[in-house]
């Protein structure tokens, strides 16, 4: 278990942007990639407060994550990943104090190019997959969260 919670926060580390799944009241599912960084095993990320990602979590906080390094790759048997569902929540300025450096840093200048325009988003996992194509294909390993 803390060998493949290990390989799942390495694995995070390695990416820089993810893609971030959400579903709006009427069911329409959107998808948007973000910069994003992670503290233990919740991920966080900065956004406009009228996307369409903010608009869909406050209807519907249930999300889904996936996570490629890049380059990608060039076989089927090269293929790993990250997919990620949890359960997103608008962190409030109260909260600010456990936001990674990098986002609080994000946030600060989009809001300081339009003051209010930014809010920052933290997601807590609910079930996270490591995708390892060269251990077989369709290969996921299940971190219990």
């Amino acid at each position: 278990m803390e060998d493949l919670k290990k390989a799942v926060l390495d694995y995070m580390g390695s990416c820089a942007s993810c893609t971030v799944a959400t579903a709006g009241p009427d069911g329409e599912p959107d998808a948007s990639t973000v910069y994003f960084s992670v503290s233990g095993l919740d991920i966080y990320f900065n956004t406009a407060k009228n996307s369409e990602k903010i608009k869909n979590i406050k209807a519907n906080p249930r999300v889904a994550i996936v996570m490629q390094k890049n380059p990608a790759p060039k076989t089927d048997r090269e293929i790993s990943g990250i997919q990620y569902r949890g359960t997103a929540k608008i962190v409030t300025a109260k909260e600010h104090d456990g936001v990674p450096g990098p986002v609080m840093a994000r946030h600060n200048v989009f809001n300081s190019i339009k003051p209010g325009n930014s809010v920052i988003v933290r997601v807590t996992p609910v079930e996270i997959y490591l995708i390892d194509y060269t251990k077989g294909f369709r290969h996921r390993d299940r971190l219990k969260v």
